[in-house]
């Protein structure tokens, strides 16, 4: 596998990012979490989790810390690499509105 540099980087992180929230908030509707738990919980759970993923939430190690380094395959044996760590919680409570919305259409809600 070849790291690359693609444009196409944030694009990503913040489609997966969108997935994580829609996933969050599909398993919350399931056991009937009222609206407003559902978005609040949505955004607390998504943003803990893409912060560990973006290496902004520390996780102990041994004597070190774990540091994850989010890639993308865009091609057979090409990786898309952002160049350092990620940022994306900082799209979460961008997104969460737009992904509530959509997910509550689909859900029929």
């Amino acid at each position: 596998m070849k790291l690359v540099s693609d444009t196409t980087f944030d694009e990503r992180q913040q489609r997966l990012t969108a997935a994580i929230l829609e996933a969050v908030a599909r398993e919350l509707k399931k056991v009937s979490a009222p609206e407003e738990l559902v978005e609040q919980l949505t955004g607390s759970i998504a943003f803990a989790v893409t912060s560990l993923i973006d290496d902004s939430a520390s996780v102990d190690y041994g004597n070190g810390s774990l540091s994850p380094v989010l890639t993308f395959q865009v091609a057979d044996e090409e990786l898309a690499y952002g160049g350092g760590n990620t940022w994306m919680h900082e799209y979460v409570y961008r997104l969460l509105p737009e992904v509530l919305k959509t997910s509550g259409e689909t859900d029929g809600a």
